[in-house]
């Protein structure tokens, strides 16, 4: 049987035909070439670019570079970590009138919006130059899930400046500044599960 692989997210579809869509990526029938002996160790390869000035240069290798070592993986995981962590802690804070936590969720978030920047580059680049910019559901999603995460982080955390007590009064202000962390953490783990469809797309 003949094997197919996904050029954008390198998933492997065996049959007769590639697939009318990519099942993990949404990638067109067109993106897949088979597999055969003389491409299987192909892999990964990038494509030769053509020669370009000193700037450019140094920008794409800065680039290949924040792929090769995987940068977006490795700057996502604290966020990823922390944010359960953030929104448990107001939770707490909430229900227990806890200060402590309440003060512990609030530089939590502070910390995770400071690595939001090299988070966001690193995946731009990364989804540039591995995955050729390509503009599927999956990467749509993926994109629209981390920009709703980070303008939520940001609103929560100017919202606690502007309201100190926001947390601690008894008004519904704390139960809709709750949601809004809810759907803070909803919109992260969106974004990690597709991220983490395509770090196992061809794996069965």
């Amino acid at each position: 049987m003949k094997k197919w692989k996904c050029s954008v997210c390198n998933y492997i579809h065996e049959g007769e035909e590639p697939p009318e869509k990519c099942p993990v990526c949404g990638a067109n029938k067109d993106k897949f070439i088979e597999v055969t002996e003389n491409n299987l160790e192909l892999g990964n390869t990038t494509k030769v670019e053509a020669p370009m000035d000193k700037s450019s240069s140094m920008v794409e290798k800065i680039t290949a570079l924040i792929v090769e070592k995987h940068l977006h993986p490795i700057t996502v995981h604290g966020p990823n970590g922390i944010i359960p962590m953030a929104v448990l802690f107001l939770v707490i804070a909430i229900f227990f009138q806890l200060p402590l936590f309440e003060s512990a969720a609030y530089f939590s978030m502070i910390f995770v919006l400071l690595n939001m920047p090299p988070v966001l580059l690193s995946g731009y680049l990364t989804w540039q130059k591995k995955y050729n910019g390509v503009r599927t559901s999956l990467f749509k999603m993926k994109i629209a899930a981390s920009c709703v995460a980070t303008v939520i982080l940001f609103g929560l955390i100017l919202w606690k400046i502007v309201q100190p007590d926001v947390l601690s009064n008894a008004s519904l202000d704390r139960f809709i500044y709750l949601f809004w962390a809810m759907v803070m953490f909803a919109a992260i783990g969106v974004a990690g599960h597709l991220g983490g469809q395509l770090v196992f797309a061809n794996k069965k």
